[in-house]
């Protein structure tokens, strides 16, 4: 490597300030905008890993702080004391945005890494990404301790290349949501629930993303994608005593095989759990 240390030094005045409007009792307007930053940490800046066949990850010690400027606006209505709806539209700008590029190491794009021929990458600073997005909320109470909630969220993402062409960004998500059902009845809770996500195709995905076969599915094009999923997951609780309690779930009830975007981890399959706590 071309450098023996680096050193990271990030500081930023970060904020937020909004607003809430009630026209009438059950309606809000809100309005907010804030300011962020994520400096780069260890592994950004001095890790060298392999994670996909055929290309290596090299330290960059010339990492800047990542910074995000938001800008929300809200609604929230209730309808009768039994309806609840609220959405919001917000927007992201990334300045610096951390990302993985091709790089080059002593003037060279490609290097043998463990007996292999390499392409050279590293965590880099994207000129800028920016995030646009929606999140829709319904939550239903017809009585007799029943509730419905219901939760979606929207977002696009696009980041700027090298060369100056535009790319999806991997900040941003596939379309992802949660619905649940919950009966609460003297001692005894039960909740039946599902999340779910879209989605990416190999086009849809960023580039570093298509790059990495080993954390995604495989189409019949032999390109990598995000396939959607849905899992269903069940839930009681027992008020036994006033001091304790016994709680129940069943997840993935499918147990189907997935991996939330971008990860690379298999999330886990059927899960029974069995937990109690006791107050004293």
């Amino acid at each position: 490597l071309p450098f023996t240390e680096s050193e990271i030094k990030n500081g930023a005045l970060t904020g937020s300030i909004g607003a809430v409007w009630r026209p009438a009792t059950k309606t809000a307007l809100m309005a907010n905008l804030s300011t962020g930053f994520r400096s780069p940490n260890v592994d950004d800046s001095g890790k060298i890993f392999d994670a996909v066949s055929g290309f290596v990850t090299v330290p960059n010690p010339d990492l800047k702080a990542e910074y995000a400027y938001n800008a929300e606006i809200g609604w929230v209505q209730v309808i009768s004391d039994i309806i609840r709806m609220d959405a919001s539209l917000y927007h992201t700008f990334l300045d610096d945005a951390l990302v993985k590029r091709n790089f080059q190491l002593d003037g060279r794009d490609s290097i043998i890494y463990n007996g292999q021929m390499s392409k050279v990458e590293a965590i880099q600073n994207a000129a800028n990404a920016r995030i646009i997005g929606m999140q829709l909320g319904l939550e239903i109470k017809p009585g007799a301790g029943l509730s419905i909630v219901s939760q979606y969220n929207i977002q696009q993402g696009r980041e700027e290349l090298d060369n100056g062409d535009i790319s999806p960004s991997r900040h941003a998500a596939p379309n992802f949501g949660m619905t649940s059902a919950t009966w609460n009845h003297k001692n005894l809770m039960i909740s039946i629930s599902s999340q779910y996500s879209d989605g990416k195709t190999f086009t849809q995905l960023p580039p570093e993303e298509q790059n990495k076969p080993e954390i995604y599915a495989i189409g019949d094009d032999k390109k990598p994608y995000s396939p959607s999923w849905m899992v269903y997951h069940c839930r009681a609780q027992v008020q036994i005593s006033k001091s304790f309690t016994i709680n129940l779930a069943l997840e993935n009830i499918t147990d189907i095989r997935y991996r939330p975007f971008a990860s690379g981890i298999v999330a886990s399959g059927r899960n029974f759990v069995v937990s109690g706590s006791v107050k004293f």
